[in-house]
């Protein structure tokens, strides 16, 4: 079985944040693009347009000491790609192991909309309340 196109597009968007690619990242994201980041983060909310969705993923790298994301799976369908991931945090001395749902709706090979959601949602409000 072939791999589906919106597989393929969410490896390159795993890449190219892996990287800090923001010039692959603006072939992938839709310039209009909104992202819903969910949990108690300090980068809670919605970010939009493509210069904030920068923005937004450069500084969730920046607020910690070590932030270290490992793919899992990729589901997709024809308007829909699911990203399941592992992250390693370290911030002031405290270490949190936590998955992750990354979950973009694709048009014309590009992602409009994005929502992330941690799977734990409680351990991670308790990580950053400290």
């Amino acid at each position: 079985m072939a791999e589906h196109s919106n597989t393929a597009i969410a490896q390159l968007a795993w890449d190219a944040v892996s990287r800090s690619d923001g010039e692959t990242l603006g072939q992938i994201l839709a310039p209009d693009i909104v992202w819903h980041a969910t949990g108690n983060t300090p980068w809670r909310g919605d970010h939009n347009g493509l210069d904030a969705v920068l923005d937004y993923l450069a500084r969730v790298g920046e607020l910690t000491d070590v932030f270290d994301a490992r793919l899992t799976d990729v589901l997709a369908s024809e308007s829909r790609v699911l990203i399941v991931f592992q992250v390693k945090v370290e911030h002031t001395g405290r270490k949190m192991e936590l998955g992750y749902l990354v979950l973009a709706r694709i048009e014309d090979g590009r992602a409009r909309e994005v929502w992330t959601s941690p799977l734990d949602p409680d351990a991670l409000a308790r990580f950053w309340a400290h």
